[in-house]
Parts: structure tokens; sequence; C-alpha cells
């Protein structure tokens, strides 16, 4: 592992989602200030809630569109982070806001006025309030149900087996609940509405309207006071606080302190209600650009950490040159580019010349120092971009030379002998001179031949050991290379 190595989170590790990452300071902070400004602009909203002022036909086209769009992304991001996370919790809070969309869609189609004077499907006039009710008790309830599947242990067994079975059948089976709880629902308030209490007088909210609708606002409250009894918070347990508030005050002022629909507090009261639907779905929208901008800064570390893997990998590291995996592969990639295209190629291996006798007169700490003197002096040698001067193995090096005859490869050979004795790295115990010295042995190929790789080291080898008998500090060439 290198040294600079530094750990990165994975942009995709539990902690890095809001339903698992702890709520700080500056989270709650922030959310209990969007509590308190909401507060505020309630309890001024309270005083002129009895006001009428009549339909506006472009509001519940406009509102009923907006809640649903808010609603379904909110799900679907939540969706995704439980196939990422397999947690019940968000399965039942996706499910959840999946529910507000599919019965705020129902509520639409049966509104008076909206579709048909009386609503469509059949719809009485109480079935519009029956759906309200509908869609605002289910929402708490599922709250209350993440906060109990998040704390505690799975104790029904339909979520057991949820918990068990793939994240794909946990969606499917939660969206066909839904749609079968909304739409049986929807047939009995319609088909059904002789059937239903008198919750409206023409726009106007009866004392059994009142009674259900303060139940349910009291069903809100309770689902509240779990959600902050069900500590720690996480960061989407703050902002779901906030959700909760703001959904109080949407039905405090829309259906328990006013007077019937078209007044200013129904009015306002879905206006909140639309707040409840984007707050935590904006918080969600800014998870993911923070996601996407910790994974451009994971790719771009993993980039950094592949380059220096690579590095490990191919390079020598002693002498920093090309290690022996690099030159196999160097050699084998431009000795095919040769045969196939009939081009010449040249390889040099090179010994230092008695340097087990210079590491036991000198240490092998000169003994490292001279072979990265001589290594940078290789490197010199091989100046095109297709050269490699390679550390082979111990004190030998050797020297890929693409599109290089024999004449070529000898000339750089006895070039690099000229480099490695300007060097003048004393050697008291060579039998070639006073200095360091190298042997060189030089094999090639011709367009047309088709020497393997193993056979053009082969030949360059034999090369290298009659240089080295014949005296040291000389180059000889493959014999196959002179026919």
């Amino acid at each position: 592992m290198p040294a600079n190595y530094v750990p990165v989170q994975h942009p995709w590790s539990p902690s890095a989602y809001l339903s698992n990452e702890p709520a700080g300071s500056r989270e709650t902070g922030f959310a209990f200030a969007t509590i308190f400004v909401s507060a505020a602009l309630f309890v001024v909203a309270v005083g002129f809630a009895r006001i009428p002022l009549g339909p506006f036909p472009s509001f519940i086209p406009i509102y009923v569109t907006a809640l649903v769009i808010c609603d379904l992304v909110t799900a679907v991001l939540l969706f995704g982070q439980y196939r990422v996370l397999r947690s019940v919790a968000l399965l039942v809070l996706a499910g959840g806001y999946l529910f507000t969309a599919t019965s705020t869609t129902a509520y639409a189609l049966i509104f008076p006025g909206l579709f048909a004077p009386s609503g469509l499907l059949g719809s009485g006039p109480q079935t519009s309030s029956a759906l309200y009710m509908l869609w605002h008790t289910g929402f708490p309830l599922a709250v209350m149900a993440y906060v109990s599947a998040r704390k505690g242990p799975l104790r029904l067994p339909a979520l057991v087996r949820v918990a068990r079975a793939k994240p794909w059948q946990g969606i499917a089976g939660v969206v066909a609940l839904v749609v079968l709880v909304v739409v049986l629902f929807t047939a009995f308030a319609t088909s059904g509405h002789a059937f239903l209490p008198m919750f409206m007088a023409g726009d106007r909210t009866t004392v059994v309207g009142k009674v259900f609708l303060v139940g349910i606002w009291l069903l809100s409250l309770a689902a509240l006071g779990r959600l902050w009894r069900g500590k720690p918070h996480t960061v989407l347990d703050v902002w779901l606080h906030v959700v909760m508030s703001v959904w109080v005050f949407d039905i405090a002022l829309a259906a328990v302190l006013n007077t019937g629909r078209y007044d200013l507090g129904w009015y306002v009261g879905r206006i909140y209600g639309l707040l409840a639907a984007g707050f935590l779905l904006i918080v969600l929208l800014s998870e993911t650009a923070r996601q996407h901008a910790r994974l451009m800064q994971v790719t771009a570390e993993l980039r950094v950490a592949n380059d220096t893997l690579w590095q490990i990998s191919m390079k020598d590291g002693l002498t920093r040159l090309a290690n022996r995996r690099s030159f196999d592969t160097h050699l084998a990639e431009h000795l095919a580019v040769a045969v196939r295209h009939h081009r010449h190629l040249a390889l040099v291996l090179v010994d230092v010349d008695h340097f087990k006798d210079f590491n036991d007169a000198y240490g092998h700490q000169a003994g490292d120092e001279c072979l990265k003197s001589i290594a940078r002096a290789l490197d010199t040698c091989c100046q095109r971009p297709a050269d490699l001067a390679a550390r082979y193995g111990g004190e030998e090096f050797a020297m890929v030379l693409p599109d290089t005859d024999r004449e070529g490869a000898v000339h750089i050979a006895h070039a690099a002998q000229k480099a490695v004795a300007a060097l003048q790295i004393a050697h008291q115990h060579s039998s070639t001179g006073v200095w360091v010295s190298i042997s060189s042995g030089v094999a090639s190929i011709r367009p047309g031949d088709g020497l393997s790789a193993q056979a053009l080291i082969g030949e360059a080898d034999k090369a290298l050991y009659r240089a080295k008998n014949s005296g040291r500090n000389q180059v000889a060439v493959g014999e196959a290379s002179q026919a």
C-alpha cells in the first residue's frame, strides 16, 4: 500500500445516506428553525381561517398536480434507498408517500366541480371528504410504522417476510398493497356513498365531519410525538419532524379551525400541505446532488489510486524503470506489431560487470545507488516514446527498441556503455578497469522474421553470455541477428 494512500468513504456506504446519518446540531437547528417559522405563520393565519374567499377553479388542479408529483418523486427516491440499504423502515415510509400520491389522485378524480359537477366515478357529496380523511389518516400511520420498524425488532410476520425478500419483491408488494387499499376504499366511497356519514353540508363542515377531522388531527399529533420519542434521530428523522409539524398545521387550518371549503384556512392549509410534501423531497434531492459530488470525488481519488497502483505494479521499486512485468508486456506488444507489419525490432540485454564483487566491497547501499545511476544512464539512451529501458532482474537490464535494426541497436548499446563509463563509479575489484562497466547482448528481428519473445530473449542472452566470456565491457550480437 503506498505511503500516500488515503481511504475514501464509498458514496453508497450506509453512513452516506440521510436515513442512517446521525442528525448534527446544524441539521437539527435548521429544521427546527423551519418549524418555528411555520408555526409563527400558522398562528398569524389562525385568526383569519374562517374568512370566506370563494372557489378558484385553477387552484385544485395546480395543488393536486404539484402534490402528486412531489409525493411520487419522494416515494421513488425512498424506494431507491431501500434497494441499497434493505431497510424495512424506508420501505414503509416510501409506501406512505406513495399512499398520499395515490389517494390524492383519487381525491382529484371525485372532487366536485373539477372533472364533473359532482365528481367522476359516480361519487356522492361525501365521497371527496371520505377520501380526504383516508389520505390524512394513512400518512401519519405510515410515519408511526416507520418509527416502529426503525427502532425495534420486526414482530409482524409480514414485515419479517419483507425483510427477507428481494428488494424488488418488497417494492412490488408495497405498491400492490397501496393501490389495492386506495382502489377498494374509492370504490366503497363512490358506490356506497349513501352509507357515508354527512361530513359536509354544501361547502361547510358538519359537526360529524369536525369530530372525524379532530380525530385525524390528534392522530397526526400522536405520529409527531412518536417520531420525537424515537431517539436518536437521523437527518431523515429531523426533516420528518418538519413534515409532520407542517402536516399538523395543514389539517388544523384546512379542516379543523375553518368553516369548510373555500375559506382562507382551507387555502392556506393546502399551501401548508404542499410545503409538507416538498420539504423532504428537497432534502432528498439535495442528498442526491451530494451523492453525485461524492461520486465524482471518489472517482477522481480512485483514478489517482489506480495510477499509483499501476506505477507500483509496472515500475521497479529501486530504479523506477519498468519492471519485468512491464518489460514482458511491452516486448510482446511491439514484437506482435513488428511481425504483423514486417518491421525491425531489437532487444539489448545489459549486465553490470562484477556487480557481486562491487556489493561485497562497497556494501549493498552503494550497490543500490550504483544500480539507480546505471538505470538513469540507460533510460537516457531510450529517447523515442516506444523505446523502453527495464530492470530485467538483479543487476541485469533490458532495452526494447522498436523499429530498430541490428546496427541501430549496436549503436545504442555502445552509447549505453559510454554513458555508464561516464558515471565513473569506482570499482577497484573489476577486471575491466577502475570504473563500473557493463556488458551487452543484442538480438534483433528483420521484416519477415517470426521469432517469439522467448526466442528473441534467448538470442540476446546468448550474445550477453559471449560478451561476458570475451572479457566483459563490450557489446556482442546474437548469431541469428547476424545471419
